[in-house]
């Protein structure tokens, strides 16, 4: 008899599921709590704290953008692991990498990769994805990445009233 997965479990690998077929809508719909607060460190235009699905999801819909794709699979890249802890903890490990052309200023091209091992912590409220604590495994070559991806408005438009 197989084991069962536990629902906390289940629920964050159908959100990556979800992600990896660009199915956004059931993430806000079935796996996102309504007040979910998701915290990325760095310092690229991605960073900080995201609040409620909307903003995560506009993050996703960047990293889709940025061809950036998310392996949570231990069969697939034996360095990833996904386990629940507790009661209403999930931790994983996760591969996150993409390859994607940039210009310049000056509009020459270049390829850029993402290829790094990152840990996240979710916290579960009530079947759903409540809280979220990314700790990146290479922080430099992640905030090159998205630094050169996804490339700021030049100051006065970037910045908020």
């Amino acid at each position: 008899m197989a084991d069962a997965v536990h629902p906390n479990l289940a629920l964050v690998q159908r959100m990556y599921e979800c992600f990896n077929k660009n199915d956004m809508d059931t993430i806000r719909r079935e796996i996102f709590a309504p007040d979910l607060v998701w915290n990325l460190p760095g310092r690229h235009p991605l960073a900080g704290t995201k609040h409620g699905a909307e903003e995560v999801l506009a993050f996703f819909s960047q990293l889709v953008k940025g061809h950036v794709q998310v392996t949570l699979d231990p069969a697939a890249d034996p360095n990833t692991r996904v386990d629940a802890w507790g009661e209403d903890t999930v931790v994983e490990v996760h591969r996150g990498h993409g390859t994607t052309t940039v210009r310049d200023a000056s509009g020459n091209e270049s390829q850029v990769t993402l290829n790094a091992y990152n840990c996240t912590h979710y916290h579960i409220e009530n079947g759903r994805i409540a809280r979220v604590q990314v700790y990146i495994s290479d922080q430099y070559s992640v905030d090159n990445f998205f630094s050169a991806v996804y490339r700021l408005k030049p100051i006065p438009g970037r910045l908020a009233d």
